[in-house]
């Protein structure tokens, strides 16, 4: 199965021109390797100094690229959600235009690149598959899509798809809101199905996570929540990529900056417990030419396809008569943390995230009995 990559990071760290040299090296090493960007900003056509279409596009030898267009998905894959949608904003009294524009839902380009990484990696027509990612916030809310629409297809769609084809014959003449053709609920039903297969590829071990830092106070902070995020929804981080390092010979005029960027790279170091690969700060813009160069220094001889850390972020242990669930929460602190058992469901809220765990049967059937943080782990005894 094709090798997944996702790169992330904070807005302006270069985890676009991270993941672009990836990808080259991954193509030059043999890898016929697919890169495809979920930032409606479309940085990686910049970088390669070249147009890209909303289908794979050849970059050279092995090397393909892509930005997804929203009103190209839509048309293509989605017309008539999109259809529906407008018809239902025009009946509320919103105008053509406008009725237009809401159709196409926030986050759906980042959706149609989740939903390009599952048909690629059903079809296997790349040995690498690379996700240039939207910054952090962006990638956790797009991440948390499987999960929430795995709970809410088990628990609403099917009823309300046969209430609906009951109902709708009825009640339509009597209202002023146009219902949803049966075509519509099964392109809905079609999105759903694909998103819930996402999130069991994107929780395996052929999928890694890398975030791209710079070494920088806040930075680091918001790397140090990924982290923990990504390792409570079951992502896997095989490492950390610092981008934007000073040369010691950076001469007198950066001397502070010197100083500080030794102190958080050992701070980086000590607190993240994944391989760290470091980028010297470069004297001019790494595009075109220049990524193939960076491509080689990036990982030296290291095969940037191969799992550089593998850990399970969450794993099931007998002890004595107790089962333990141990999540990995770094960074995360006890009063962060809150649990709430629902039937089989056992929610994790951190802050503003949320993450709803089915649990396999040999826990369903039981109840929490207390939880421990411990080094960075969440051991919850179930009895």
């Amino acid at each position: 199965m094709p090798r997944i990559l996702l790169f992330t990071g904070k807005g302006g760290v270069g985890k676009t021109t991270v993941a672009a040299a990836t990808a080259i090296k991954t193509s030059n090493l043999g890898y016929k390797t697919l890169i495809i960007s979920t930032d409606p900003a479309h940085s990686l056509a910049d970088s390669f100094q070249m147009g890209l279409n909303p289908i794979p596009t050849k970059i050279a030898e092995n090397l393909y690229g892509m930005e997804v267009n929203v009103e190209y998905e839509l048309e293509k894959h989605w017309d008539s959600i999109k259809e529906y949608l407008t018809i239902f904003f025009k009946s509320q009294g919103i105008e053509d235009v406008v009725a237009e524009e809401l159709a196409i839902f926030p986050g759906f380009d980042e959706l149609a690149s989740l939903l390009h990484l599952l048909e690629y990696y059903q079809k296997e027509d790349f040995d690498v598959l690379i996700l240039d990612c939207a910054p952090t916030g962006e990638t956790l809310r797009l991440l948390s899509v499987p999960e929430v629409a795995k709970w809410y297809m088990n628990r609403f769609f099917g009823i309300e798809k046969k209430l609906l084809k009951i109902v709708k014959p009825i009640a339509e003449p009597f209202i002023d809101v146009p219902l949803p053709s049966e075509e519509v609920l099964n392109k809905i039903q079609d999105l759903y199905t694909k998103i819930g297969k996402l999130k069991d590829i994107l929780e395996s071990k052929d999928t890694s996570v890398r975030i791209v830092m710079n070494p920088e106070k806040m930075v680091i902070r918001e790397s140090e929540r990924a982290f923990t995020y990504l390792n409570l929804f079951g992502y896997r981080v095989d490492c950390v990529i610092v981008n934007k390092v000073f040369p010691v010979q950076a001469g007198e005029y950066f001397a502070n900056w010197l100083e500080l960027q030794k102190k958080y790279l050992e701070e980086i170091s000590n607190r993240f417990p994944v391989p760290i690969f470091k980028i010297p700060f470069k004297e001019t813009e790494i595009i075109g030419e220049k990524l193939y160069k960076l491509s080689e220094e990036l990982y030296g001889d290291e095969d940037p396809t191969q799992v550089f850390y593998l850990d399970e972020p969450m794993r099931i242990e007998k002890e004595n008569e107790h089962f333990v669930l141990s999540i990995k929460a770094p960074f995360a602190s006890k009063q962060d943390l809150k649990l709430l058992k629902r039937g089989e469901e056992l929610v994790i809220v951190s802050n503003q995230w949320k993450r709803i765990i089915f649990l396999p049967q040999s826990l369903a059937l039981k109840e929490p009995q207390g939880a421990r943080f411990i080094n960075g782990e969440l051991k919850i005894k179930f009895r």
